[in-house]
Parts: C-alpha cells; sequence; structure tokens
C-alpha cells in the first residue's frame, strides 16, 4: 500500500500529464472522426422496415400523382413504337380504373406466403390489391408443427413445397388467382422501380395480366382438357413430345395464366439454365441437377401391369435444353392455369421435394426455374422488361428499353455504394462513406426523377404497348 502511494506523484509529473493530455485529444479527434459519424448513421436512426437510404418513399401515394394527357414515343431496343396517352382526371387513379374495371367479376385473390415462424408478416395486413373484391391471406410456416398451414415435412423443400401443398390440398377451392410469394416484404428479387417492396408492387398489381378472360372456368377447364387431348393423340401420332410446345399447347388460359412478379432478366433470362450441363462445367449450383428435377417431376412414371407387361401413367415430356424465366419463385397464376395440370402433379411434386436426397437449397433451387413449365409448358418465358413494368405495375418510361436499361444503370451503381457505408468500413474510412453517402444522394436524386415521370405516365394509361411476350 504504502508502495502505490509513494507511485502517485510520478502520474503527475509534467511529462506525465503531456502523454495523457496528447492520448486523450487523439482519442477524442479519432471517436468524433470515426465513431461519431458511424455510430449517428447506423446506431442512431428512427427504426423503420423501410430500407435506408430509400428514394420512392410517398412515390406511389395517389395524391401526389397528376394525370396529364400526352402523346409518347418509345423503343424496345428493335423498333420505335409511338404511344397515344390519354386525358385523365386526376381524381381518376390508374388503381381505381382496375378496380372498376374488374367490379363485376368479383374477382376472389389468395395470398400464399411461405414463411418461417419468426418472420414478421405484417406488411401483409394491409395490402390492398386492386381489384380484389375478396383478399384471403394464407400463411405457410415451414418450421411450426402446430400451424394450420404447413408441409408435409418441416424445413424442405423451401418455399416450393409449401407452394406445392397450398396447390394439392386447395385444389378444389382455388381463388379466380392465387399471388404465392416468400414473407419478406423489403428484398432484392422485388423490382427496383417498385422501390423493392413486395406491399407496392402487389397494390399496383394489375389482375387482369393473368386472370382468365371469362368468368366460366369449368367451361374453359373442359374446353382446355378437350384441347390438351387432341393435341396429345396428334402429337403422339407424329411422335412429338406433348409438351413440346407453348402458345399452341392450351395452357395460355386468359392473357397469360401465369406471370412472374418480376420483371428484369437480370440472372434469368434469355438462356439462364442449360439442362447439358455436367457439373464440371456449371458454375450455377442448381444447373447441373435441372434435368433429373425435370424428369422427376414432369417424366414419365412406369409400373408393371397386371399381366407384367410395365405400363407409363402420362406421356413423355422432352427435357427442354434451355430453362428460362424471370427470376424468383414469386408469382401469380389463375386457376384455370392451375388446373391445366392435374391435381396428381402438385403431389408428385410435393413428394419430389419431401423425399429427395439432394440438399434442400438445390432441392428448392431447382423449381426456381420450373414454374412456367408447370403453368404454361413453357421452358422460356421472358418478357420485354418495360413493357411488363408498365402494364403489369403502371410504371412506363417514356423512352422505352433504353431509359430503363438507364435508369437501372444508375440504381445499380446505387446499390454498389452500400459497400462503404457499413459500419465496420465506415469505421475505418469515414471520408470515403462520407462522399458514397453525397454520391448516394444525387443518384436517388436522379433516380427519383425519372421514376416519378415513369409513374405518371403509368397513371394515365399507355395505349400501344402490345404483347409484352413478343420476344419469346
Amino acid at each position: 500500500m504504502a508502495a502505490a502511494i509513494s507511485k502517485v506523484p510520478l502520474l503527475l509529473q509534467p511529462r506525465t500529464k503531456a502523454f495523457f493530455a496528447l492520448w486523450s485529444i487523439v482519442s477524442l479527434f479519432l471517436f468524433l472522426y470515426h465513431g461519431v459519424p458511424a455510430l449517428r448513421y447506423h446506431l442512431f436512426q428512427p427504426s423503420s422496415a423501410r430500407p435506408q437510404y430509400d428514394f420512392t418513399e410517398g412515390l406511389f401515394d395517389n395524391g401526389l400523382l397528376t394525370a396529364v394527357g400526352t402523346t409518347a414515343t418509345a423503343t424496345d431496343g428493335a423498333a420505335t413504337v409511338a404511344f397515344t396517352v390519354p386525358s385523365l382526371s386526376s381524381s381518376s387513379t390508374r388503381e381505381d380504373r382496375i378496380a372498376d374495371a374488374l367490379r363485376d367479376r368479383n374477382v376472389t385473390v389468395h395470398l400464399v406466403l411461405a414463411t418461417q415462424a419468426r418472420d414478421d408478416v405484417s406488411w401483409a395486413d394491409r395490402l390492398r390489391i386492386p381489384g380484389a373484391a375478396d383478399l384471403r391471406i394464407i400463411r405457410y410456416v415451414a418450421d411450426a408443427p402446430d400451424a394450420p398451414y404447413r408441409p408435409p415435412v418441416l424445413n424442405k423443400g423451401r418455399e416450393a413445397l409449401m407452394y406445392m401443398t397450398y396447390l394439392h390440398d386447395l385444389y378444389d377451392e382455388l381463388p379466380d388467382v392465387a399471388i404465392l410469394v416468400h414473407a419478406e416484404d423489403y428484398a432484392w428479387h422485388a423490382e427496383p422501380a417498385l422501390g423493392t417492396s413486395m406491399r407496392t408492387m402487389l397494390s399496383r398489381f394489375d389482375l387482369r395480366e393473368v386472370l382468365d378472360d371469362n368468368n366460366d372456368h369449368e367451361t374453359q377447364d373442359r374446353k382446355k382438357q378437350g384441347r390438351r387431348a387432341r393435341l396429345v393423340n396428334s402429337r403422339a401420332s407424329s411422335g412429338q413430345s406433348a409438351m413440346a410446345g407453348d402458345r399452341d399447347s392450351g395452357f395460355n388460359t386468359g392473357r397469360r395464366g401465369y406471370a412472374n412478379l418480376r420483371t428484369s432478366w437480370l440472372n434469368a433470362c434469355p438462356d439462364w439454365i442449360n439442362t447439358t450441363k455436367t457439373l464440371e462445367e456449371s458454375v450455377k449450383q442448381e444447373e447441373p441437377y435441372m434435368r433429373e428435377a425435370f424428369l422427376a417431376n414432369f417424366g414419365p412414371l412406369s409400373f408393371p401391369g397386371d399381366d407384367g407387361i410395365v405400363l407409363q401413367q402420362q406421356e413423355q415430356e422432352d427435357v427442354p435444353e434451355i430453362l428460362a424465366g424471370t427470376c424468383c419463385s414469386q408469382f401469380a397464376v389463375s386457376r384455370s392455369a392451375v388446373r391445366s395440370r392435374p391435381r396428381a402433379q402438385y403431389k408428385r411434386s410435393m413428394d419430389f421435394l419431401a423425399t429427395t436426397s439432394w440438399s434442400d437449397y438445390i432441392a428448392g433451387r431447382t423449381w426456381e426455374h420450373l414454374w412456367p413449365y408447370l403453368f404454361r409448358g413453357a421452358a422460356r418465358d421472358c418478357p420485354v422488361e418495360w413493357k411488363a413494368l408498365c402494364r403489369m405495375y403502371g410504371v412506363c418510361f417514356p423512352g422505352g428499353a433504353a431509359e430503363q436499361a438507364a435508369w437501372m444503370d444508375r440504381w445499380r451503381e446505387r446499390e454498389r455504394l452500400r459497400e462503404p457505408l457499413e459500419f465496420w468500413r465506415e469505421l475505418g474510412h469515414p471520408v470515403v462513406a462520407a462522399r458514397a453517402r453525397g454520391r448516394m444522394r444525387e443518384l436517388g436524386d436522379w433516380l427519383r426523377k425519372g421514376l416519378a415521370v415513369a409513374v405518371r405516365r403509368g397513371e394515365v394509361g399507355w395505349e400501344g404497348v402490345g404483347d409484352v411476350y413478343e420476344f419469346q
């Protein structure tokens, strides 16, 4: 004790005082220069489900839109298309007009959510889909054995098994349109031009893009089954696959019958999956498994008959070399499109997902590329991006493909700037982070202005957009 007390005067020496003073000044400077900005932007922001640095807030509020009649031209990359944009009252919104057009149809919609127990899906509680007279939310939970809606095997097959379970179990109780999505509101696979928000996308989605042309679904089903039977017989006699084509296959019900909710070709089109690639040749993890997955779900089923002769339960469906369609497993589908396949098809796919020895990742991802084939018999299902965005969501870039591409280039540049803003990176390089944040603000202003014009164009409506899938 006495020794410790004897050292106290040493701490009071001028040299020691100077050292501690300098150390305190440097520490304070580093804290103010490095720590405060990082803490300010990462720890003390108000809590919100909306992503930080979002530039679309308020942009899709109907009260902020003004409908102005005008004329415009757009290019699809190959030709210039002229559009007539009618003048409309600013009190008549696009969503109002969709609802009016569907009012007599009494359209029923199921929103099927593929979730885990921990997921927050409160965003869906506030959802309104234009033209949906009856919206029912059905939440499947992959990891809750007591959930009212759950897959037959927990934590298997990702969202695909939950979707198949819904399509099989509710086959006889399907609505006019079923919309099947993931649990998250904000996610990278939602459209950037709609704030990467699933709630925003669905609140602007035009159900007519997948809705059948008339309300007599059972009559349509019988007609379609008759067309399929004639098609199978004619192709069987010529040695062709029963599902070799698309447009003449009887699967194209209504406008579409099926549409992926995403319009971008990123990691999707026009030739994303090649079913002939081997493990050594492919860099896409699920690609080498796609041929086997296709045959497991759509190939012939063989079984012995009473006389020992091997019988086939269904016709052979050739494995397409290329599978391509917009990513990811979030889509809308009509009742007739679902029933274009027998109920047994969905049970077969459920069994595949529940019993496969493949990893959950691989098994689930194979179905990312098979939904268009399931509902439409289409190996490729790639829309003209700017047209699909315009018709499905009312976001119509006046310059067509070229303007949308330029907008997306700026959006991708802005996304790349998020990396310097990560907490530990900003803590070490505050100047770089400050520059990134400034550039993000500039790009955000530019993106918002361009998007505002596209939303206003879509608000008043476009005539002449034409076939969204004309390049198939």
